[in-house]
């Protein structure tokens, strides 16, 4: 008698995993996420996502699977954010913004420094823990796992359109806000250019993985004439965009991926025709586009290498990091407190560090102060057990001389993302927090063999 799984077909998944992709869409168009309003409709969509896949569940009649490791990790996560939120050992004084000392429910556990702080976030993370399930299961079938990674492709390629048009327009202002509200170095939706940076740099490895699947299986079709468009474009705003940092793990990921698909990507089976006018295409982008957004670059290494940028603000902030984590114990502040801590550490610095630091411009140390060293294992429980999932299937592929593609990439945009958040805070962005979780899902998704497109 077959399963009750093998009913639902592809539209069945489209329909579970509709809003995840309107998600996919919209946050980063949406300021990053970065607003209440923004953040909110977000967690929304993920939130009716996972409705809609527990019908599918109770339809299949079957119950979801999750490693083990990941569950645990995510299961002290949960109950450390919980016992952060409901035993908070000081609350937050909104006239003068200090932290007036309270009594704890349970003295002897963990609290936030400021409960209403630490909750948003976790409400947060709520929402990606659902979504993230539903990518993980969807994960485990071919059809749903190459519409995801297409989808993130053209997401990408909206904010790179967007961004580019800026740049080569000089706009001073996003398309849909003013001047004001568009920070002093925007990019496409994105208040600060390097989230914008860090967003492509996970979208390129998905345009990068369709592309590669298209080459495959069909190399002279106009599909994957679109696709390496849609690549090509996604990768060049990534040095359209001025972010220094953004552009240099953007370099990193193309020399691994160049070397990793070299057999590929050399393969001269396009046709004369497609070839032309794939040439003519990239030439022109590279001569109204890429060319003055690459003189802007220029201008922008110049400035870092006469005057250090804002390096010495951000060593100076890593130096406070350093001198927080003694007092911010074992267990840390608590989810979204950063702020709130930091200013009572640079008094001694003066004016040599001003403004308002809403996080830490390093995500790491970030993550040590918020979730102290007992939250941060679980952390690196969570991404590391993804990472060394998916190098190990990159291995046996390598070993049986096959071009894998859905371990590899996803194995690069891990690590281009945490390798981006030791100098800014892509991992606080929750744009950027949605792909990094698709991510996740593929590492801790169970193994799959297939064919080598795959």
């Amino acid at each position: 008698m077959p399963s009750r799984q093998r009913l639902t077909p592809t539209w069945g998944w489209l329909v579970v995993l509709g809003p995840s992709i309107a998600a996919f869409f919209w946050t980063p168009l949406a300021f990053g996420g970065t607003t209440p309003f923004t953040v909110a409709v977000h967690d929304e969509f993920l939130a009716l996502s996972f409705v809609l896949w527990l019908g599918l569940l109770l339809y299949e009649w079957r119950l979801p699977r999750l490693a083990l490791p990941a569950a645990l990790s995510l299961l002290f996560l949960i109950g450390l954010g919980i016992i952060h939120a409901f035993n908070p050992r000081s609350v937050l004084e909104p006239t003068f913004g200090d932290l007036e000392p309270i009594q704890q429910l349970i003295p002897w556990m963990p609290g936030s420094v400021d409960s209403r702080s630490t909750m948003e976030v976790l409400i947060h993370f709520g929402a990606l823990l659902l979504g993230g399930l539903v990518l993980h299961d969807a994960l485990s079938r071919t059809k749903p796992r190459w519409i995801l990674l297409r989808s993130i492709a053209l997401a990408g390629l909206v904010v790179a359109l967007i961004g580019m048009y800026q740049k080569a327009s000089v706009a001073e202002a996003m398309l849909w806000t003013d001047a004001e509200n568009s920070g002093q170095a925007f990019f496409a939706a994105f208040r600060y250019h390097a989230n914008a940076a860090s967003f492509l740099n996970l979208s390129w490895p998905a345009a990068l993985a369709v592309f590669l699947r298209s080459r495959l299986t069909r190399p002279v079709g106009i599909t994957t004439s679109v696709d390496l468009c849609v690549f090509f474009f996604v990768l060049a705003a990534v040095f359209v965009n001025t972010s220094k940092a953004g552009q240099i793990i953007g370099i990193i990921g193309v020399v691994l991926m160049a070397w990793r698909y070299r057999g590929v990507l050399l393969s001269p089976n396009l046709s004369r025709a497609v070839t032309v006018v794939l040439a003519c295409l990239l030439l022109g982008v590279f001569a109204i586009v890429l060319l003055p957004a690459l003189v802007g670059s220029l201008s922008k290494w110049n400035e870092f290498a006469t005057t250090g940028g804002s390096l010495e603000g951000r060593l100076l902030a890593y130096g406070v990091c350093l001198t927080i984590l003694p007092d911010s114990g074992f267990f840390g502040t608590g989810a979204g407190t950063f702020r709130l801590v930091f200013p009572f550490y640079t008094n001694e610095l003066g004016d040599r560090i001003t403004g308002f630091w809403y996080h830490a411009h390093q995500d790491w140390l970030q993550g040590l102060i918020e979730w102290g060293y007992a939250g941060f294992a679980a952390w690196v429980v969570l991404f590391g057990g993804a990472i060394v999932r998916l190098w190990k299937r990159v291995r046996e592929a390598a070993a049986q001389g096959q071009p894998e593609i859905t371990s590899t990439i996803p194995l690069l945009a891990l690590v281009l993302v945490l390798g981006h958040g030791l100098v800014d805070f892509p991992l606080q962005i929750p744009a950027i927090q949605l792909l990094v979780v698709f991510y996740l899902a593929v590492g801790w998704s169970h193994s799959h063999h297939s064919r080598a497109p795959e």
